[in-house]
């Protein structure tokens, strides 16, 4: 039952991946991450991060992994949150990046489908329009 369960989990997440549905709910999460982050780099080291605007701040430039620099945590808990945003950063920027280019490829490979059908079609028509002419042709005689 798990195993089955696995599978279809796996093949809808794929599926939303490859739609790009899937989109919204990432962004959303990692904005989510970064007010969290943010947070949690205010409770753990107040010393670098005196204020919540500037751990916001922090949180948006590592999880983007610009990191300006301009604000570092220097504590040992610090830095771990901090290696732990950047980590989901990277992970969930990746994924989006890679699931806007899946949905891209995904909407060329259907147009490209759709005008092989269409060019599928003509020749079926002038095939057809052939066959009329022979057989008109034919009874002719």
């Amino acid at each position: 039952m798990t195993d089955r369960f696995t599978r279809y989990a796996t093949r809808r997440f794929m599926r939303a991946l490859e739609t790009g549905r899937i989109l919204p709910s990432m962004i959303c999460t990692i904005i989510a991450l970064v007010f969290v982050f943010a947070g949690v780099m205010r409770v753990v080291d107040r010393d670098d991060f005196p204020t919540y605007g500037r751990a916001l701040w922090w949180a948006v430039a590592t999880v983007t992994t610009v990191g300006y620099g301009d604000v570092v945590p220097t504590q040992p808990v610090g830095r771990a949150v901090a290696s732990l945003l950047m980590a989901s950063g990277f992970a969930f920027l990746s994924l989006v990046t890679g699931t806007v280019a899946s949905a891209l490829v995904s909407r060329a490979r259907e147009e490209q489908v759709d005008r092989g059908m269409e060019d599928t079609v003509e020749a079926l028509e002038a095939i057809e329009r052939r066959l009329i002419s022979i057989e008109e042709r034919l009874g002719a005689r």
